[in-house]
């Protein structure tokens, strides 16, 4: 996916990483109808809303009314916001383009058939979130009132968020793992794919626990709005959540017996 206009390191590195998580997603989906796509200006006034289509070569473009904002890339997935009857993006093309037709359930069924796809399709969604989130940013006038979101690293021993703090974000590590600490005392580790910090968005509460990088970790943080809209959106994203928190409870379960 490519959005338009000044673009970031952090943009270019979620692009990627879209682009690589479609590709290990989609790997092992059934072939859809591969469609040949003349010129057009409005996808889904000759389409059914319960169809998505993976863009397979060319690029199709997204308009916001009479401004042109993104362009989908092979391995974009089109129609989510339509499927799901939220507000979307007028999608156009031109001859030359090549998607895969999918019925939205069949596809839908596809990435929740394994708790691996799950995950990969919650970063999946996550990144897409971060993506647009650091778009919205970059085009305010006071940046210094952003969040802090996309790609974040830390070091060995750095504090990932601090019990106490306010909660803005939602993290995912993508690569390393880390140690949760309540009143300084160890209750946990968060692996890699892992979600945390929810809790506390759900909840309105402070933070509960201090997180802290026990290895290099490169982290995912999404403003907590747009976590929220995702949950609402796609609530088979909170099993991920489910069997993160599942895992985190039996861990602390086994420190109080063996204390």
């Amino acid at each position: 996916m490519l959005l338009l206009g000044e673009r970031s390191e952090t943009a270019d590195q979620l692009s990627e990483r879209l682009r690589i998580l479609s590709d290990k997603l989609f790997e092992s989906l059934p072939p859809g109808e591969r469609r040949n796509l003349e010129a057009q200006t409005d996808l889904y006034a000759l389409q059914s809303t319960e169809n998505l289509f993976i863009v397979r070569s060319g690029t199709m473009q997204g308009w916001q009314g009479e401004r042109l904002c993104l362009y989908f890339e092979p391995g974009d997935v089109i129609g989510l916001n339509e499927c799901y009857q939220l507000p979307a993006l007028r999608v156009a093309c031109e001859e030359g383009v090549v998607v895969e037709q999918h019925a939205a359930d069949d596809l839908l069924r596809y990435t929740h058939e394994t708790k691996e796809r799950q995950a990969i399709w919650t970063s999946f969604l996550m990144t897409q979130i971060a993506l647009f989130q650091d778009a919205f940013a970059r085009n305010q006038r006071d940046e210094d009132q952003a969040p802090q979101t996309g790609f974040l690293n830390f070091a060995p021993g750095e504090t990932i968020l601090n019990e106490g703090d306010p909660a803005h974000e939602v993290f995912t590590i993508l690569n390393g793992r880390a140690e949760v600490y309540v009143a300084e005392n160890k209750v946990g580790e968060v692996l890699q794919d892992e979600i945390f910090g929810a809790m506390a968005v759900f909840t309105g509460e402070p933070r509960s626990a201090t997180v802290i990088a026990s290895e290099p970790c490169t982290v995912l943080a999404v403003p907590k709005d747009e976590f929220v809209t995702l949950i609402k959106s796609h609530p088979e994203t909170t099993m991920t959540l489910i069997e993160n928190m599942a895992r985190n409870i039996q861990s602390l379960n086994a420190r109080l017996t063996e204390d």
